[in-house]
């Protein structure tokens, strides 16, 4: 008995494979924003939807050309039926709920989101303010609908191509002629853009409409003769293959929708030209029930994301269960509510008055969301305390700004208080912030220099592997540059050295875990280094007591890094009645960090070197600190605020003061008399001050802010 091939579907058709291919976009996006390990690529499930979109919008219009009738309005209106109602009852749900719980500038940026959800404009409004894969994207309740307003986009234009192309009568053809280069036209400016201009390339039409474009020119396969079923399964599996892999082996390093994008959609469209109805890859019960509502699943997945990193809860296994099973609920009683429901109702109106009915029910949470918007987020709802602490971590400072670099070689050197320079401070964007303690700290009559440089350790010898700089990024050259203006200045002259080791050697902490990876290699280790924490560990030792061959130097111990915003964390913490204090394990801070303080340690050991220690004061023997009397001690996830920073002046005076004999034998020691810079110091010692850098700048020096007496005093934090 031979088996019978099962027919392929038809153009009007209800299509099993497709509806299950949706179920597996959605899961995949699901899991990978739930932070689930090994998904690192799950975000393509979002291109899958884009090749279904494109294959079924392109039908629909192939279907009124064949029927004679091109009509855009008709095309927008099913559209609209579609989409509104489910996206409306979100922007309105969320609407609602953040009365309770956002804090005003979160419920302001809530209401701008909405109005550019509601209008079709969000992948422009989050093109203009950040990137995909940021820290801040899991603060934005409705980022996702990004792909709805490229959709919508896409749905203004393509009909009205099929129209003029019926217009002019020019036939099937000249449309596919048409397609099929507008379709290469986006996937090369894709792949330009992906490298040129990425956050332009992941949110823009012009770099996605080759997914879309893609799905319609499936219509151009020739149907499946009978017998051909062995062909159609190989296709389906290597379709399956593809799509599969791209959610286990992509990342969000990858140049994004460039041509690597080709795997998943390439596989997407080989399973659609499959078309296998019976397929278990596709049309199991639990698979056909998550597809048929895949859409709201979708629309709710991801505010459930949010709330939980609202909470700190997104890294912890429970909170994300739960969150699972309430996008699961949310998402079938919106499929209920909203696209049978209200969608049912709107197709049984007629064109003029659904239209109407969708623009009434519209302009209820538009109208919400502009009150509240004009209103600046509704303050005073919640308790001062909490909107204090939101409030000031939001406003921004320029102290310091001048002073600390992220480009080319050189540093203002600026200076901080009165007389000759007793100490250098020497590091990155940690030692940048802790200025103002190092200055209140100094003895009577002496100043202070600022060396900083973004993302740059002291560590000389060393490859810099640093993504998101610009192209005038120079860590290594800064190094040497401070390495010669050091040894120029007189000995009795100490540095200070501050720096965020351990995010170069084992990745940045606010990272998810699966995307942490280290940022600096040693030429002696090879490009792949077995021991790269030995090597690091050896270069910290080497370098320091190189220094301290010549002066007296202090190495402070590392920063603890929470990995999570703290003033937006005890803000919103505050404002929902939890207990502020979060806190990190004093033992997670010294798996993370041990191996640095075994390096200083050493250094102590061998050159004399001495330790500067904030943890005496900003940790127990349990957990370190994130706040004290209500106030945050860091102004985002691991540099400390203004008021954290002043909080070590007594470390950093008690430090210093230790070391004072060690400052007067040095100066003893010199020819060069206590006073200011030496005169003429650029020409004596060209090496150390290169042509044209100016003399050391005056620094921004700000006041030391006093211990506030509630929360709603918050001292405003500086910029790294």
């Amino acid at each position: 008995m031979t088996r019978r091939t099962p027919p392929a579907p038809t153009p009007t058709s209800f299509r099993r494979d497709i509806n299950g291919l949706r179920a597996w976009a959605v899961m995949s996006v699901v899991l990978f924003h739930l932070g689930v390990p090994g998904l690192r690529g799950g975000f393509v499930g979002v291109d899958a939807f884009f090749v279904i979109s494109g294959f079924l919008m392109t039908g629909i219009l192939l279907k009124g050309l064949d029927a004679g009738k091109v009509s855009i309005g008709d095309f927008l209106l099913a559209r609209a039926r579609r989409i509104l109602p489910a996206l409306l009852l979100l922007c309105l749900g969320l609407l609602l709920l953040g009365a309770r719980v956002l804090l005003p500038l979160d419920y302001k940026q809530l209401a701008s989101h909405s109005l550019a959800s509601l209008t079709f404009l969000s992948n422009f409004k989050y093109w203009g303010e950040a990137g995909y894969f940021d820290a801040s994207s899991h603060e934005k309740w409705l980022l996702h609908t990004w792909s709805l307003s490229v959709e919508w986009q896409f749905y203004l234009l393509l009909p009205c191509l099929f129209w003029a192309l019926w217009r002019l009568q020019w036939g099937r053809k000249a449309l596919w002629s048409m397609l099929a280069g507008l379709g290469l036209l986006s996937l090369a400016l894709s792949i330009w853009q992906s490298f040129s201009d990425p956050t332009a390339a992941y949110y823009g039409l012009q770099s996605r409409a080759w997914e879309m474009l893609l799905g319609g020119l499936l219509h151009l396969a020739p149907a499946w003769r009978p017998g051909q079923e062995r062909q159609r399964r190989l296709l389906e599996a290597a379709g399956f293959a593809l799509l599969v892999g791209s959610v286990f082996f992509i990342d969000g390093r990858w140049p994004w929708p460039g041509l690597p994008a080709l795997l998943p959609t390439l596989g997407t469209a080989a399973m659609m030209l499959a078309a296998r109805q019976d397929s278990p890859l596709t049309a199991s019960a639990p698979l056909q029930y998550l597809g048929s509502r895949s859409y709201s699943l979708y629309l709710w997945h991801w505010p459930a994301c949010v709330l939980l990193s609202y909470l700190g809860l997104n890294q912890q296994a429970l909170p994300q269960m739960l969150a699972l099973l309430a996008m699961l609920g949310l998402a079938e009683l919106s499929w209920r509510l909203a696209e049978q429901g209200a969608g049912r109702s709107l197709n049984r109106q007629p064109a003029r008055q659904a239209w109407i009915q969708l623009g009434s029910w519209t302009a209820l949470p538009a109208l919400l969301a502009l009150g509240l918007w004009v209103a600046q987020g509704w303050p005073g709802r919640l308790p001062a305390a909490a909107e204090a602490i939101a409030a000031a971590a939001a406003r921004p400072s320029s102290a310091n700004k001048a002073c600390h670099v992220s480009e080319g070689r050189h540093s203002p050197m600026c200076k901080y208080g009165d007389g000759p320079p007793a100490f250098v401070l020497l590091g990155d964007s940690h030692a940048s912030v802790l200025v103002s303690a190092v200055k209140d700290a100094l003895p009577a009559g002496r100043s202070m220099l600022q060396l900083s440089y973004s993302g740059c350790p002291y560590v000389l010898d060393a490859r810099f592997d640093t993504p998101w700089t610009s192209a005038h990024y120079d860590c290594a050259g800064f190094n040497q540059w401070a390495r010669d203006t050091i040894r120029a200045l007189p000995p009795d002259v100490g540095v200070i050295l501050v720096s965020r080791y351990a995010s170069r050697a084992l990745g940045a902490n606010e990272d998810p875990p699966e995307e942490r990876r280290p940022a600096i290699d040693f030429p002696a280790s090879g490009p792949i280094d077995p021991d790269r924490l030995g090597h690091f560990a050896a270069q910290i030792i080497r370098d320091s007591c190189e220094l301290a061959a010549q002066r007296p130097v202090w190495l402070v111990r590392p920063i603890p890094e929470i990995g999570r915003h703290v003033p937006h964390l005890i803000s919103r913490r505050l404002a929902m009645g939890q207990d502020p204090e979060l806190g990190l394990a004093w033992a997670d801070y010294q798996e993370r960090n041990g191996w640095i303080w075994k390096a200083q340690d050493a250094a102590r050991r061998q050159c004399g070197v001495r330790i500067v220690d904030p943890t005496s004061l900003l940790c127990d023997t349990r957990r370190c600190a994130t706040s004290h009397q209500g106030q945050p001690l860091y102004m985002d996830d691991n540099h400390l605020s203004a008021y954290g920073s002043a909080r070590l002046v007594p470390v950093f005076r008690q430090a210093l003061q230790a070391g004072q004999p060690m400052l007067e034998a040095a100066n003893a020691a010199s020819a060069v008399l206590p006073g200011e810079l030496p005169a003429g110091l650029s020409d004596a010692l060209p090496h150390a001050w290169p042509t044209g850098l100016p003399p050391p700048a005056a620094g921004l020096a700000a006041p030391r802010p006093a211990a506030p007496q509630g929360p709603a005093t918050v001292q405003p934090s500086t910029s790294p």
